[in-house]
């Protein structure tokens, strides 16, 4: 039957929070305590948001609560929509009631400190009363900010899949270098693959954490090369392996960029590694909403190619 004029809606933003909080909990009673309600209250509410809806969003048994395939469609096919009210509301408070402007930028740790110049230069002239807002976080937790619209922009390694809740708009190819304490006398520095090979298995080596993606792109190269790299020390940043380096504590496959800005380049010795070992960056920004003009201006000046 078509709705009334006068009726009201199956569901509203309000009701659909709700079955978010039991869906992410996968129960009513961590789920309440979210939402601010008592456990009953709480039911109560979901039982007539089905009631309304037609059909089950949750399956309960004594000991679980699942969301139905109708539920988990509802959900999928909705989860723009809290975004689209959060950016329209933030249009409304910066065009219409003077509020600050503000860009909101989250970088993967992942990144080195050599890579963030090319995030800021060209827009400098053009960010008239905008305040920039720039955090750091693990590449999931950045991705799932962008995706629902809690950072204008985030900077990482491209993801195994991209969420349909995210756009790319730039990208660059992140070349890795070896990099040895200067005391390697030059009979030992590595010339032929086959050198490399040999020198790298005798070698106390410095990698990023199992769990993130440079130390998978860095498993999936030393596996083309038949390389078993053993990690004496596992790091997040890439800073701190350069000067742990410099200071003969082992070696490293770094970001050529993140050499960059290290001032005592002169402790440091590169060597060429057998193979191609690149990762690719990328910028990201939320797909459903749109994408004030600042924030637009700020993504244009990046130099990131």
């Amino acid at each position: 039957m078509k709705e009334g004029a006068g009726s009201s809606p199956e569901i509203d933003l309000h009701g659909l929070h709700l079955l978010r909080l039991v869906a992410g909990f996968r129960g009513f009673t961590a789920a309440s305590k979210a939402a601010g309600l008592s456990q009953s209250a709480l039911t109560r509410q979901i039982q007539n948001l089905e009631a309304r809806l037609g059909f089950a969003v949750f399956e309960r048994t004594t000991r679980s609560v699942t969301i139905t395939e109708a539920g988990a469609i509802l959900l999928r096919e909705t989860e723009a929509l809290p975004n689209i009210l959060g950016g329209a509301l933030r249009r409304v408070r910066e065009e219409c009631l003077g509020a600050s402007r503000r860009i909101r930028v989250g970088i993967s740790r992942e990144l080195a400190i050599g890579h963030i110049p090319g995030l800021f230069p060209a827009s400098r002239g053009r960010r008239n009363g905008v305040r920039i807002a720039v955090s750091q976080a693990d590449e999931v937790e950045v991705l799932d900010q962008v995706g629902s619209s809690r950072l204008d922009l985030g900077i990482l390694t491209v993801p195994a899949v991209i969420p349909e809740t995210i756009r790319v708009t730039h990208r660059m190819e992140d070349r890795f270098v070896a990099i040895a304490g200067r005391e390697l006398s030059p009979p030992d520095v590595p010339g032929t693959p086959a050198d490399f090979r040999k020198w790298a298995l005798g070698q106390n080596w410095l990698l990023p954490p199992p769990n993130c993606r440079s130390r998978g792109l860095i498993n999936d190269w030393a596996k083309r090369q038949k390389l078993d790299l053993q990690a004496a020390m596992e790091l997040e940043s890439f800073d701190l392996m350069i000067q742990l380096v410099s200071t003969e504590m082992g070696c490293a496959l770094v970001p050529r960029r993140a050499l960059g800005p290290f001032p005592r380049k002169g402790r440091i010795r590169r060597i060429k590694v057998a193979g191609k070992l690149a990762r690719e960056l990328v910028v990201v920004t939320p797909r459903h909403t749109h994408c004030p003009e600042h924030v637009a201006e700020f993504a244009d000046g990046i130099l990131f190619s």
